[in-house]
């Protein structure tokens, strides 16, 4: 497995892994937010519930307070009469009653409206109450059976409640006191008193107070039935030193928990109350949604199918790409292997060639005839042609075609062995020629060469001098010029009808390849231009 493959399925996990998790996160992220929305509206709903249920209880005082402004000897029955429909109403108050302004001197009075004047112990027992100058004993309440032995307690020998009637008192307006322990069934949980001073008409002086009893657990619960399902809540009393007045979490969640907290003030009457708001545990808890472990499960199988498929995919083409290169190698093996036997059947067509001419050699020098010895020497030049031609051929690398420039000069070279008398200059760029037009293109050339060099220098003293000019004219055609400083040719020459072999050989391969041949005479030379087809590389 190549670096490349593993870079390529890393970064196809890394991907997939990355958009399942961002789903996934997004999914619950979702749900968190509607949670979050939820506790927000869960917390604005409490605060006005509280609010509205703390304005309820200052009707209900003012209610009160006018009523026994206006009489002055009420009894049991008609208290509860008069009380009873603001319990049914407002069900998260725990008791109304009426505690009269008695002094110490009238404590012990037979038209007392209280039997006896009590307060608690340590314990919480009821105890004949200690002599003060003042007291304010618990006369009429309601509901009364549950909390009978409550009548007669005295509020003004407990200090938080003291202090709470004499706010009353002096400002003549509905006040809440501070966190207190209830004297009867507080199971534990603490309440507050919401007390209004009641004053006599005539003389102006205190006549009692009226009050409502609440224990906050019930006061809650009741006014807060469906937030308390979502949301826990602290509430302590700030001109109270921070006492808490109500909790309903757990002590060890409290630390836990302040991250998530929400604090606010809301104004109780004459106090303030500070409410530490925290969601239920399933409400800030991540959230772990079934639908997104669906989709990070779909993602991430989904992902590994992908790179499966991938892996499959790239070693269908590994083993493609093992074919080619076998199969490439097989032919680039079986190219060498022809191109060598080319190579050699050149190179043995070049030594038969090459015995050919020795074998014409041989006979020249049994022979006397002139005209035989020329003809045998014109087809040993023809012979060495091309034998040439396939020298080149397989000296050449791919064997494909043979370069005009070393083939023109390696002609030249042959042809001084045989005439020194000349010298020649060669101008050809690098054009090569393919195997079609190799062979009868060299004939066509060495004829050209042989006849100018045998018949245009009849002068062996005088500078003879032969130049080939090699021009590509187009990317199909050459131009290949062959010109001498020689005598020239006849006046009566027509090349169309020269009865030499060699012309007739140079017309027939001409026409063989296709060639244009045309020449120029005059007394200070002749220039043959042959025209051929040769495609440019």
């Amino acid at each position: 497995m190549s670096r490349f493959q593993i870079f390529k399925y890393f970064s196809v996990l890394l991907i997939g892994a990355s958009i399942s998790l961002f789903v996934f996160f997004s999914i619950n992220n979702r749900y968190i937010s509607n949670q979050k929305d939820l506790v927000d509206n869960a917390i604005s709903r409490a605060l006005i519930k509280i609010d509205d249920e703390l304005n309820k209880i200052t009707l209900v005082m003012e209610s009160m307070g006018f009523f026994f402004e206006n009489h002055d000897d009420v009894p049991q029955e008609l208290f509860e009469r008069f009380t009873s429909p603001y319990l049914s109403e407002l069900r998260s108050i725990g008791a109304l009653e009426w505690a009269p302004r008695i002094l110490e001197s009238e404590a012990n009075s037979e038209d007392l409206e209280v039997p006896k004047i009590t307060q608690t112990d340590s314990s919480g027992n009821f105890i004949t109450a200690q002599s003060r100058k003042v007291h304010f004993p618990i006369a009429l309440i309601n509901p009364l059976e549950p909390l009978k032995d409550a009548v007669g307690f005295d509020n003004y020998s407990e200090e938080i409640r003291k202090e709470a009637i004499d706010q009353a008192i002096e400002s003549k307006k509905t006040v809440l006191s501070a966190p207190i322990e209830l004297v009867l069934k507080n199971n534990g949980f603490r309440g507050f008193l919401a007390l209004k001073s009641v004053f006599n008409s005539e003389t102006a002086e205190v006549k009692g107070v009226v009050a409502a009893i609440y224990r906050m657990d019930i006061f809650l619960r009741r006014t807060l039935k469906n937030e308390l399902a979502i949301i826990d809540l602290a509430i302590t009393d700030s001109l109270a030193q921070d006492n808490l007045l109500y909790t309903n979490r757990e002590p060890l969640s409290l630390e836990n928990r302040t991250n998530e907290s929400t604090f606010k003030h809301i104004k109780a009457g004459n106090r303030v109350w500070n409410i530490e708001f925290s969601p239920k545990s399933k409400h800030y808890n991540f959230p772990h949604v079934l639908e997104s472990y669906l989709v990070l499960i779909l993602g991430l199988l989904t992902t590994g199918l992908l790179i499966y498929a991938i892996k499959v995919s790239d070693e269908h083409n590994d083993r493609l790409e093992a074919r080619v290169i076998l199969r490439t190698s097989e032919l680039e093996a079986s190219n060498k292997l022809k191109e060598n036997l080319l190579r050699e059947i050149h190179h043995r067509v070049k030594n038969n060639l090459q015995i050919t001419s020795s074998l014409m050699n041989m006979q020249k020098r049994r022979l006397s005839s002139k005209e035989a010895i020329t003809a045998l020497s014109d087809s040993q030049a023809r012979i060495s042609a091309i034998a040439l031609t396939h020298q080149k051929i397989y000296q050449d690398k791919d064997s494909k075609a043979v370069n005009l420039n070393d083939y023109l000069i390696d002609l030249m070279e042959y042809q001084k062995k045989i005439s020194p008398f000349f010298t020649y200059k060669i101008d050809c760029p690098l054009i090569t020629v393919d195997l079609d037009r190799a062979v009868p293109l060299a004939l066509i050339i060495s004829e050209l060469v042989t006849n100018a060099v045998k018949h245009a220098y009849p002068d062996n003293t005088k500078y003879n001098e032969l130049k080939i000019d090699v021009t590509r004219l187009d990317d199909e055609s050459v131009l290949l010029c062959i010109k001498d400083n020689g005598k020239g040719l006849p006046e009566n020459f027509d090349l169309d009808k020269a009865e030499g072999i060699g012309f007739e050989i140079i017309r027939a391969l001409c026409r063989q390849i296709s060639a244009q041949l045309n020449y120029e005479s005059a007394e200070n030379g002749t220039q043959f231009d042959l025209i051929f087809m040769n495609q440019s590389e």
